[in-house]
């Protein structure tokens, strides 16, 4: 009998295990693993196809560095529906596999508070290196849902030693963010973009916000 849609099973919390064991390796900062089924990849990507878009800003600017953005956005994209299913298998999911694991690389669970989707027509230039911003916490999840491109890491902001990262649709990327296996800092968190956008792109990402003060 099939299993029931966005929901958590030893397999998916073995291979998240995998992945995370991968993630906290010294050097490494992305990772990815096969974790979506195509029922779910097109569930999602229907949905996401039915939130409302707006023109991302062309440019960002923060503290000198300038990161071009040539996309449509949904953001704050809502966490209802099938997302809500999704950022629920993520969470308990990773809260089992962290379980399991020593050292913990997670000090606190995965809250997937922050929710955006992003789409890139045909042709697009992509987004300019950057890092994710030092505010979240952990885990950074990217999951494409639709098109062709190239979603890359590299080691400086211009463009030495890129490396394609693995992001058909059905896999999950997850990032490293600060307060993942004790890192902190800039060089807790990968130099990432996205170019040649061939295809178009649509693609989800989920992310962790530090716990509000009581």
């Amino acid at each position: 009998m099939p299993e029931r849609p966005f929901t958590m099973t030893p397999g998916r919390v073995s291979a998240m295990k995998r992945a995370l064991t991968r993630l906290g390796a010294p050097q490494r900062r992305v990772t990815s693993l096969s974790f979506l089924t195509d029922e779910e990849v097109d569930s999602l990507r229907d949905y996401a196809g039915a939130q409302p878009f707006r023109l991302a800003t062309p440019v960002i600017e923060h503290r000198g560095r300038r990161v071009s953005q040539d996309f449509e956005v949904c953001f704050p994209a809502p966490r209802t529906g099938v997302f809500d299913q999704l950022a629920s298998l993520l969470e308990t999911t990773v809260e089992a596999a962290n379980l399991d694991l020593w050292p913990a690389p997670l000090a606190t669970p995965v809250d997937l508070a922050d929710f955006a989707i992003q789409r890139y027509p045909a042709g697009s230039t992509g987004i300019g290196i950057h890092r994710d911003g030092k505010r979240y916490r952990g885990l950074v999840f990217i999951i494409t849902l639709a098109g062709t491109s190239r979603l890359f890491s590299c080691d400086t902001r211009d463009g030495a030693g890129t490396r394609r990262i693995d992001d058909r649709p059905g896999r999950i990327v997850i990032l490293s963010a600060e307060g993942f296996a004790g890192r902190e800092g800039e060089e807790a968190r990968p130099l990432h973009g996205v170019d040649r956008v061939t295809g178009g792109r649509l693609s989800l990402g989920l992310r962790c916000l530090p716990a509000v003060p009581a």
